[in-house]
């Protein structure tokens, strides 16, 4: 009774305090490093072939042909860049080199990247190449390396802020849809997880690329989104909407 005459219910945030910090700080970090206009005039990639005309066979081919498009994305010379392969099961490393790993589930990573001399390496887990999104994911958070560690953004290795860095070049949906994917068999079901972020850190992110590049609640690439990640995007729009209508009426 009386229901109209009560307030509308405040959006509450998503993420942990914590989680909602660190993304609303590195946002500004890289709008302060990058650049807003930068951010914004980005396209954001999609899996269509518009934006991947490649014929994925499962095979490192695919990588191959994916390195250019995610390379020149991101702004880096993909000729700086070579790819290797490796099996997770069988892989020894004995030079002492300093290795950046994307993780993966149960304690495997998907891909890794280290950088000598001016070169860069790459390496795409065998697994990844199974999954075209998943592999693209692998490949945005290796180059993203690259404009942290290679560029000399950063000193020392920061794999929660290298998982976001694809968001601003318009690569997040990849990542985010990597994060955490139900899978079903005729006999079993489960999960695979990939990356740093949670899949609520995910959709609070995009919702942060949204709101910076004015897109509003239901930008073009949304339906790209697997549905759980689309959810965590629009109560985190909302929240930070919502917080950012009340930071304007403070200074007005």
């Amino acid at each position: 009774m009386f229901s109209f005459f009560r307030k509308p219910k405040k959006p509450v945030c998503p993420v942990p305090e914590e989680s909602h910090v660190f993304i609303a700080q590195s946002f500004k970090w890289f709008v302060k490093e990058f650049g807003q206009e930068y951010i914004v005039a980005r396209k954001v990639l999609c899996p269509v072939p518009a934006d991947f005309p490649i014929k994925f066979s499962q095979t490192e081919q695919d990588a191959y042909e994916v390195l250019p498009i995610v390379a020149k994305q991101m702004d880096v010379d993909p000729s700086l860049i070579e790819l290797r392969f490796y099996d997770q099961s069988l892989m020894t490393f004995s030079n002492g080199s300093k290795i950046f790993s994307q993780m993966a589930g149960d304690g495997y990573s998907a891909g890794q990247y280290i950088a000598v001399n001016g070169k860069f390496f790459i390496s795409i887990e065998d697994s990844q190449l199974k999954n075209a999104e998943t592999l693209i994911a692998t490949m945005a958070h290796e180059i993203a390396h690259i404009k942290l560690l290679g560029e000399k953004r950063i000193r020392e290795n920061d794999e929660m802020l290298t998982d976001m860095v694809p968001v601003i070049y318009g690569l997040g949906i990849f990542n985010a849809n990597a994060a955490f994917n139900f899978y079903q068999q005729p006999d079993s079901w489960g999960y695979n997880k990939q990356g740093y972020l949670s899949q609520q850190e995910w959709g609070h992110a995009l919702a942060h690329l949204a709101l910076l590049r004015s897109e509003g609640k239901s930008p073009e690439w949304i339906k790209y989104l697997a549905s759980n990640i689309k959810s965590d995007f629009k109560k985190s729009y909302e929240f930070l909407s919502d917080a950012q209508a009340g930071e304007l009426r403070v200074v007005r």
